[in-house]
């Protein structure tokens, strides 16, 4: 599989003290600043659905598997052809149930129609998937735990795979696709910046509000849970429990030591999705690619009913489209991009950009 382990780069010296001294004192205020919250607003905790039933398997949407690798059981679903290119799809943690919706559905029924053979993994700690310690699901195990269920299901550097990521799955992704480059021939990233861009972007919603807070244990799984951190207040990750919340932030606790070591961009094209307000943090992300494609849409998860039509069209290309535009480095890159927001436009061009510094 030739996995390039160089390419990751730990975080040490006096910049890992620096990391240390602002995840605590930062985290501090950040726990000071959720506690009065709460008392202000007078918490209630959440009753937590004590039901033996832990998971229901729907066999509509494909066939479900499990695999054992490197002594951690994963679960996922297989839709489509077992002959086809392989499409994995590592759903974001962890809440799931988007990628069951009608459009996501439809989408991966167009992929299977067409001979793709569409696997969606359960990441460590979601649904029936295995969970893990900080150390178990830090980048490097995670990416090559991650290397091997792809090579068990066939993919080889002859026969690469199609990567699909959203959010946590997205920036595991991007860390896959730099160690393992010659097993991915696409790849698309939903809602998930470059690993490089960690702390000026966080990596998921929830952590806007508690980037540095969220390094410590126990007490952000348990204010998660209870709907605390921004992005919770929909509900929509209400009813989850504590434990729920254990595999994604590892993930995310892990990725802030680890970051990618400046080289060639990425040879696989690239499809990356974000919200309307995040043209600066597509384009910056964009740089660690050959050839990105940006697309603005309006909620960037698989809920969205834009997103399978943009997949769709990126993974099945058509002709080439007549407002489809070489754009350049010199030709006012970060003017067009934000002109198209402005306007209201979609982002549609494929962006050739330089190498990241």
């Amino acid at each position: 599989m030739g996995a390039k382990k160089e390419v990751l780069e730990v975080v040490t010296g006096w910049k890992a003290v620096e990391l240390v001294l602002k995840c605590f004192f930062i985290g501090i205020w950040q726990l000071i600043q959720i506690s009065v919250k709460r008392l202000w607003k007078g918490h209630r905790r959440i009753t937590t659905n004590n039901s033996q039933i832990e998971l229901t398997v729907d066999s509509s949407i494909g066939r479900h598997c499990y695999i054992k690798i490197m002594g951690v059981k994963y679960h996922y679903v297989e839709t489509g052809p077992k002959s086809g290119k392989i499409v994995l799809v590592l759903g974001d943690a962890p809440d799931t149930v988007n990628l069951w919706g009608p459009t996501w559905c439809h989408a991966v029924k167009r992929l299977a129609d067409s001979g793709h053979h569409v696997v969606t993994l359960d990441l460590r700690g979601t649904g029936a998937s295995e969970g893990g310690s900080r150390s178990d699901l830090t980048p490097p195990r995670a990416v090559e735990e991650l290397a091997t269920v792809m090579a068990a299901l066939g993919v080889t550097d002859d026969d690469p795979a199609i990567v699909i990521g959203f959010g946590i799955g997205g920036m595991l992704a991007w860390y896959l696709a730099h160690c393992h480059t010659s097993l991915i021939s696409k790849f698309c990233v939903i809602g998930a910046p470059h690993p490089n861009l960690y702390w000026q972007y966080p990596p998921a919603v929830f952590c806007h509000s508690a980037l540095h807070f969220i390094q410590w244990p126990y007490f952000p799984e348990r204010w998660l849970a209870d709907g605390e951190f921004q992005g919770c207040e929909d509900g929509r990750w209400a009813s989850t429990r504590a434990r729920d919340w254990h595999g994604a932030l590892h993930y995310v606790r892990g990725a802030a030591w680890y970051s990618i070591r400046a080289g060639a961009p990425l040879p696989a094209p690239a499809l990356l999705v974000g919200g309307e307000s995040s043209a600066a943090q597509l384009v910056s992300s964009a740089r660690y690619c050959g050839a990105a494609t940006l697309r603005l849409v309006a909620a960037p998860h698989a809920a969205d009913p834009q997103l399978p039509g943009i997949l769709l069209e990126f993974l099945q290309p058509k002709e080439k489209l007549v407002d489809e535009k070489e754009v350049s480095p010199k030709a006012g890159l970060m003017g067009r991009v934000f002109g198209a927001v402005r306007s209201g436009r979609e982002l549609t061009a494929r962006l050739v950009l330089p190498t990241q510094a």
